[in-house]
């Protein structure tokens, strides 16, 4: 049996994760998001939680990832992310800068830690996806909190990485750029005033000429790592490298 824990699965490249998956009746995905999520399938289960309530979560996290004796595989997604507010340095709340850094970096921390404590003896293929973006590798003005929190995914995982390899504990850990999807943080960044954002003509030309890509194509991209981790060496990877196909 495979188990998948896939947070931010209500819309978006979740919700394509989920879709892809329950394909394969051999599997059973627990989906995490803020708001309900109507059942899909049997196979699927669903936790209404607000991954920035990070005192709940800690409390709770280990709940997530019951003893699978009987799994073939288990995979824990950090998909759910924030964009937080668009706007230089000096304009933003920085209430919501730490709720950007909470949801994308910290919550995804929690689950990762207890991922590991449950299942770094069980003898199964084990996987931890991160969702990464271009943006924690390039600066975009505007976007402080978001490239940072994107920044510190990627070097979570690099560390998470290293140390699974040094206690030999087989699980693979890979942070994933996406590429410029169709979503509804594209939606949010289409409405900001350019004077918050000097790139939004880029993005109203990605949308305008349908160059965003659909969730769907890319959560098949990224269930080629979750389902051949052996092909990939690096941590960090990105679904527009030619190593992942047309």
């Amino acid at each position: 049996m495979r188990y998948f824990i896939i947070t931010g699965t209500s819309r978006g490249i979740g919700k394509g994760l989920v879709d892809y998956f329950l394909k394969d009746k051999n599997t059973m995905v627990t989906g995490i998001s803020r708001t309900q999520v109507q059942r899909p399938s049997e196979q699927y289960s669903h936790f209404a939680f607000d991954l920035s309530d990070l005192d709940r979560l800690e409390q709770e996290a280990s709940g997530f990832f019951p003893s699978r004796e009987n799994g073939d595989e288990v995979v824990l997604i950090n998909n759910a992310g924030l964009l937080g507010d668009v706007g230089p340095l000096g304009s933003i709340i920085m209430g919501n800068f730490r709720k950007v850094m909470d949801v994308n970096v910290s919550a995804a921390a929690i689950l990762m830690n207890a991922f590991i404590a449950q299942y770094a003896a069980l003898d199964a293929k084990k996987v931890i996806v991160n969702i990464s973006s271009g943006a924690g590798k390039s600066p975009v003005d505007g976007w402080s909190a978001y490239c940072t929190s994107k920044a510190a995914i990627d070097m979570l995982s690099r560390v998470a990485a290293e140390e699974c390899a040094l206690h030999g504990n087989g699980i693979r850990v890979f942070s994933i750029a996406p590429g410029v999807v169709d979503t509804d943080m594209q939606g949010e960044i289409r409405k900001v005033d350019k004077a918050q954002f000097s790139n939004i003509q880029r993005f109203l030309d990605l949308k305008a000429n349908g160059d965003l890509s659909e969730s769907a194509a890319v959560a098949e991209k990224l269930a080629r790592v979750v389902e051949n981790p052996e092909k990939f060496e690096d941590v960090l990877l990105d679904v527009r490298n030619p190593a992942f196909g047309s």
